[in-house]
Parts: C-alpha cells; structure tokens; sequence
C-alpha cells in the first residue's frame, strides 16, 4: 500500500510523525471560477490539488512530505461577472495563507511549497512571500503548476502556446485527473 500524503487522510499521530521527519508540507492553493461551457468552476482546484497529490506520491518514498488541505478561493474578482466564482481581497487572501502557514508552523513542520493552479494568485502570492519569511519561522516557497512544465508541455499542443485559462492543457488535465 502507498503511504499516505494527504493531510486529511492522516491521523494526528501521522501528522506528528511527519512532522518529526521534516516533511515538506506542499500547501495547494486554487481557485473557484468559471471555465467557459465544458468545464466545472473548480478546475483550478481540482488540478493542483490532484496534481500535488500525485507529486507527493511519487516524491514520498524518497522525501518525506505531506499535502496540507487545498485553499480553494484565490483572487479571481476578474471573474466574478460569471457564474459560480468565488473571490477574496487582497487582506483576506493574505490573511487566510498566514492563517494556514501558521497552523502548519504550529504542528511542527518547517518547509512549504505553496503550488498555485490559478494565474490570478501569482502577483498576490509573490508579493505576500517576503512577508510569510518575517511572520512566520517557515521556510516558504511557491511556484505554479503550470509554470514548472513548460518546456515540456510545449511540444504537445496543438492550439496554443502555453497554458491558458480552460484551455486545451486544463481540458487534457480534467480529463486525467476528474473524468
């Protein structure tokens, strides 16, 4: 059986254990907003969680690691003229990541890899960084799903350039991930 690396699936024992060894906690933030016709509103949540899933399953025989519970709402105001999107402001988004970087803090852990699945989090996030680093004893880092790829997902498309918002690469995803 594969070892667990979702935070909910684990017990308070686990959680201490994982602790113990150091594990990088990877915190998946996303958001809730549409995507055109064919797809749901939670596929930027639905991907970099299950995308951090499978990292962390394939990372956790090597490296001790856990995925913390995905932050589902990001900042997606740029959406909220359609249907089924969720936003928070900039103050909130902020203090909702401390709020979760500190209760991490506080079981014990140390390293964070925040790995956004929505363009509209990337300006608040690395701006936010500097701040987590004073705030809290963490060591945090975060970086895009859809960024680490690139050069590798370049060569398969057959529409467009890069990963866009419900595009081709999101579709394909979907696909794999929540059929």
């Amino acid at each position: 059986m594969a070892e667990r690396v979702m935070w909910k699936e684990l017990t308070a024992e686990g959680l201490r254990a994982k602790a113990a060894a150091d594990a990088i906690v990877i915190l998946p933030v996303g958001s809730m907003e549409q995507h055109g016709p064919h797809l749901p509103v939670g596929v930027d949540t639905i991907l970099t969680e299950g995308v951090c899933r499978a990292a962390a399953e394939q990372a956790a025989g090597d490296v001790p690691v856990v995925v913390a519970p995905t932050v589902w709402c990001g900042m997606a105001e740029h959406h909220m003229a359609f249907g089924g999107t969720f936003t928070f402001d900039i103050p909130t988004y902020r203090a909702v990541l401390l709020a979760f970087l500190r209760s991490i803090e506080r079981h014990g852990f140390s390293r964070v890899l925040i790995i956004n699945g929505h363009g509209g989090n990337t300006a608040a996030l690395n701006a936010f960084l500097p701040d987590f680093a004073r705030e809290t004893r963490l060591r945090v880092f975060a970086a895009g799903y859809f960024d680490l790829p690139r050069t590798d997902i370049a060569p398969l498309l057959e529409d467009q350039k890069g990963v866009q918002h419900a595009c081709e690469v999101e579709t394909s995803l979907m696909m794999v991930v929540a059929p």
